[in-house]
């Protein structure tokens, strides 16, 4: 019965994200998103636009606003493509790395406060679970 009310459980997790997120992310003028690209970026060195977007499953227009207020703000920088100048790699400045890693401390906290009572176990089967649910939209 409890899962047909899963999306309250999964709004109000995604609730309480946003409320916690957003003021360390506004200290540093970023919104989830820009958070997000940069995660993404840092974990994939040669990506573009098209993989970030594919990545978080949004517009590519949205991709390319994000992309360019980072680097307004100096944390991502273009850099043309050896094997072809027309393309380019985006990659985080040390501006942004550090940012980043500030940012994901804080969020590291909030992920303990949510799975304070988990074993590894299952902290590791729900995360499997949530990826399969996404899997299925």
């Amino acid at each position: 019965m409890e899962y047909k009310i899963l999306g309250k459980y999964l709004s109000d997790l995604n609730r309480d994200f946003i409320k916690y997120s957003e003021p360390i992310l506004s200290e540093y003028s970023l919104t989830l998103n820009m958070w997000r690209c940069m995660m993404i970026i840092e974990s994939n060195k040669s990506c573009n636009l098209k993989d970030i977007a594919e990545s978080l499953n949004v517009d590519n227009a949205i991709i390319t606003r994000n992309i360019k207020k980072l680097e307004e703000l100096n944390y991502i920088i273009k850099v043309k493509r050896p094997e072809d100048n027309r393309y380019f790699n985006l990659c985080l400045t040390d501006k942004g790395v550090f940012t980043l890693n500030i940012i994901n401390k804080y969020q590291d906290t909030w992920y303990e406060k949510v799975i304070k009572d988990f074993s590894e176990y299952e902290s590791s089967t729900l995360i499997n679970l949530l990826k399969k649910l996404c899997s299925n939209i």
